[in-house]
């Protein structure tokens, strides 16, 4: 064979070799484009099915606090046999196959920011752990927030911001949020009291049949470690409501107009969310009812709902 005919046929092969070994790249990335959009699409898919079950649990959510708010007016309006202590107690249902908690605690148990006098409030701190000076801070600082420069009284506190963003508001608190920008007021006590307050009550003490059963139990002087054991499970307990201990001069009945409704929801996908609205049974515009607040709650009851679903929801009723 002449030499000369070998050139053209190792060209050839060389040109089928990068030929070749440009389809094998061009497959290979488009392989990884194939792969980069199915990974795309299922996490498209993930967040869109995230927000349809997370607004699924929403308005499950909003569902159980109708029918709380529901049941209430129907007892307001029925005739009393009996008078019904709302006290924050759980109630454990099934809602279009989710799971709810449902608990209701009527205001009037509750220490009002607006209308509490120093007493009650550093009895309270006291009672949840604080030293004297401490507590004594704590209520004076609480005074001065919603102490307006006008009223004739005795301004306790100053209106330094202290460390928070916002100066002391010299107004009532419109909502127990505002506790965040108390003076002296750290994260751990913000949580503490977040359970034990309200602006809703209208009252100077607190009914102590419904009471939040770690607020009795700091008003009634128990050991801190039994306050704190209240707080992280408050239900069940065996609190004897006419403890003498509670302190009479504290002790105010209310009228149960003002409840939080705690709604909890978990869904069969594992989803939850918690809320709690405020209602006001006895609105001054004459309306039926008020919502005054709703918001996202804590979540409280998380294990016990768990272990209602993985029950397949045998072990309660229908809400």
């Amino acid at each position: 064979m002449c030499p000369g005919s070998e050139a053209p046929r190792f060209a050839n092969k060389r040109r089928a070799g990068f030929a070749l070994l440009a389809v094998i790249w061009g497959t290979g990335l488009i392989a990884m484009l194939v792969v980069a959009f199915m990974n795309s699409g299922r996490l498209r898919l993930q967040v869109a099915f995230n927000i349809a079950s997370a607004t699924e649990a929403n308005y499950l959510a909003e569902s159980a606090i109708n029918i709380a708010t529901l049941t209430l007016l129907m007892r307001r309006d029925a005739l009393p046999t009996s008078e019904t202590v709302y006290d924050g107690a759980p109630k454990f249902c099934v809602l279009d196959q989710a799971v709810v908690a449902l608990a209701v605690e009527a205001e009037s148990g509750k220490i009002d920011l607006n209308a509490a006098p120093p007493e009650l409030l550093q009895a309270a701190f006291l009672g949840l752990g604080l030293d004297e000076r401490r507590a004594e801070e704590a209520a004076s600082a609480i005074i001065a927030y919603r102490t307006s420069p006008t009223d004739a009284g005795v301004q306790m506190g100053s209106t330094s911001k202290g460390g928070k963003p916002l100066a002391a508001k010299e107004g009532v608190f419109e909502t127990i949020m505002e506790l965040d920008q108390v003076n002296g007021l750290d994260s751990a006590l913000f949580s503490a009291l977040l359970p034990l307050v309200t602006v809703h009550s209208k009252n100077s003490g607190v009914d102590s049949r419904s009471s939040p059963p770690a607020l009795f139990a700091a008003l009634s002087g128990f050991p801190v470690e039994a306050v704190g054991a209240l707080a992280s499970q408050p239900y069940p307990n065996n609190l004897n409501r006419t403890d003498p201990r509670f302190p009479a001069n504290f002790n105010q009945p209310g009228d149960q107009s003002a409840f939080l409704i705690h709604a909890e929801v978990r869904l069969p996908t594992g989803q939850t969310i918690a809320k709690d609205a405020i209602l006001d049974l006895r609105p001054p515009d004459g309306k039926q009812f008020a919502i005054r607040e709703i918001r996202r709650g804590q979540s409280r009851y998380a294990d016990r709902l768990r272990a209602i679903g993985a029950a397949k929801n045998v072990l309660v009723g229908e809400c």
